[in-house]
């Protein structure tokens, strides 16, 4: 099945917009910026709560930071900044030029965001969204740790479009108790009644990552391929084309996040009467440390790989396959190794 644009490009699933459309149940911290919401799901006891910094400046609850237990029904930590301003556009996202996202808390030195801990994101329904950006990875943590110790948020975008730099700040009142009530987004099935405190520094805290094992792996496949000059959405590779493909990985998540990546190829040809295979030396890495720049998205409990690939034309040889195998590492030390063919023409 093709998949539009829109399914292909995002990652990250947006439960809450702003105040003014959020449902009842959420909480302000007494004379504060700081809402909560605490969300235990009723089949699956994930956790699903939020914390929501308004900015200092917009008192409707346009612009805000907001820190989160989930993605969709995966228990995962992350945050995103929800502005009144667009921040991309999905051109932008689609091939990865995301805004440069510059924090400090209180006094420490500011921290510029890497590529791979952005992501854009979108709406309950699926729509994409140009004022929000997601935030994910370890920077999540240090921010609720800066937070927990009563150190403000400031957070300097820079946009792909250009123009003026936009500077928000989210004050740390309030927060503790938000997050004392949220129980530090723990899973609600491990507690014994407590809030959870703490801070994220170690592994476990700020996250469902308990085991040692990596998601179970049920499904994988390549959905389609882009063509990197006109566009064109095929279902395989075009020889002599340069394409970005998909590759998909359906899990059964257990918390363990995904950290990095490695692809190697191999080459399945006929020529003349006889047919073989070959191994390439190349290999791509997620994240990508110069050469081909290999992206990742998370969509619900998919895990989603845009590869960069081109297969020659050669006079005498016919290509008919690239296969792929996929080395996927975890946040708790585990990986799994995937293996698919995909068919050239």
């Amino acid at each position: 099945m093709h998949r539009t644009l829109k399914q292909k490009s995002l990652a990250l699933a947006l439960g809450v917009l702003s105040l003014s459309s959020m449902a009842l149940g959420v909480t302000r911290v007494p004379g504060t910026f700081t809402y909560y919401s605490a969300i235990k799901d009723p089949i699956t006891d994930v956790n699903k709560s939020f914390v929501i910094i308004d900015e200092v400046n917009d008192r409707v609850g346009d612009t805000a930071f907001v820190i989160r237990c989930s993605n969709r029904d995966m228990p995962t930590l992350w945050a995103s900044l929800n502005s009144k301003n667009n921040l991309l556009t999905e051109g932008d996202a689609y091939v990865g030029t995301l805004p440069v996202l510059t924090m400090r808390l209180g006094t420490d030195a500011p921290i510029v965001l890497k590529d791979q801990e952005l992501v854009s994101v979108t709406d309950s329904n699926d729509d994409f969204k140009g004022t929000s950006i997601g935030i994910q990875s370890t920077a999540v943590r240090t921010i609720v740790n800066g937070l927990l110790g009563g150190k403000k948020l400031v957070v300097r975008v820079n946009r792909p479009s250009g123009g003026q730099a936009l500077t928000y700040t989210f004050p740390a009142q309030g927060f503790s108790q938000a997050w004392n009530a949220v129980r530090g987004c723990a899973p609600f099935a491990s507690s014994t009644g407590g809030a959870v405190t703490g801070n994220l520094g170690s592994s476990a805290a700020g996250s469902a990552a308990t085991s040692t094992q990596a998601p179970k792996f049920t499904k994988w496949y390549f959905t389609t391929c882009k063509d990197a000059s006109s566009g064109a959405v095929r279902t395989g590779l075009l020889a002599g084309r340069a394409h970005l493909c998909d590759l998909v990985i359906e899990t059964v998540p257990n918390g363990a996040r995904p950290v990095s990546a490695s692809f190697r190829y191999e080459l399945e040809y006929r020529e003349g009467n006889r047919t073989g295979k070959l191994q390439l030396d190349a290999e791509d890495r997620w994240p990508s440390s110069g050469g081909p720049v290999t992206r990742f998205r998370q969509n619900g409990s998919d895990l989603i790989f845009t590869l960069p690939l081109n297969v020659r034309v050669r006079p005498n040889r016919v290509y008919t396959s690239i296969n792929v195998t996929a080395n996927v590492n975890f946040d708790n030390g585990s990986s799994k190794r995937v293996y698919e063919p995909l068919p050239v023409r």
